[in-house]
């Protein structure tokens, strides 16, 4: 099951209403929940997936078609598929991650610190852009996975991409 917790920003952008929310529970699915926000960078808008059991992240351009309830999670599902075969897991891997996510639903936001989090990685996602002189000219790619490889003190000085391989391999990924 996956629960893609949604900031007010992206509930609004695709229409969500409160109805439609539900609280999440905890998934035995190796990289856990996930938070979106939506965020501008320059004028582009931009779509920022996290883990919250291991603040892997990745950032995906809305584009000039409107994101939609519909379309939000499929989104998520390339864009993860897409960042892991990037890192070179093999597709064995790959799938296991994304097995657990075959259904899901939207959730709240419902940790204040996660958030503090994720406010971190947009201003550090909008600076690494910014000082390798905009969108035009800065690999996005290599952004990303740079952000992943940033020790972090909320997961105790260890960095995303460890996390992630202990997780694919056998464990359970968490912050603890």
């Amino acid at each position: 099951m996956l629960y893609l917790k949604c900031t007010g920003e992206v509930q609004k952008a695709i229409g969500l209403r409160k109805a439609d929310l539900v609280d999440a529970q905890a998934v035995a699915a190796p990289l856990g929940n996930w938070y979106v926000h939506r965020f501008l960078i320059g004028r582009t808008r931009f779509f920022l997936f996290m883990s919250e059991l291991n603040l892997l992240s990745f950032v995906l351009y809305q584009g000039n078609k409107p994101v939609t309830v519909q379309s939000l999670p499929t989104m998520f599902m390339g864009g993860l598929s897409q960042l892991l075969a990037m890192r070179g897991f093999e597709p064995a891997r790959i799938h296991r991650a994304l097995q657990a996510y075959q259904t899901g639903l939207f959730a709240k936001t419902d940790s204040r610190k996660l958030l503090g989090c994720m406010n971190d990685l947009v201003w550090r996602y909008t600076e690494m852009v910014e000082f390798h002189g905009g969108l035009a000219s800065c690999d996005l790619t290599d952004t990303i996975m740079k952000m992943n490889d940033m020790p972090q003190r909320t997961l105790n000085w260890r960095n995303s991409w460890d996390l992630v391989e202990f997780a694919l391999l056998e464990g359970d990924g968490s912050l603890q």
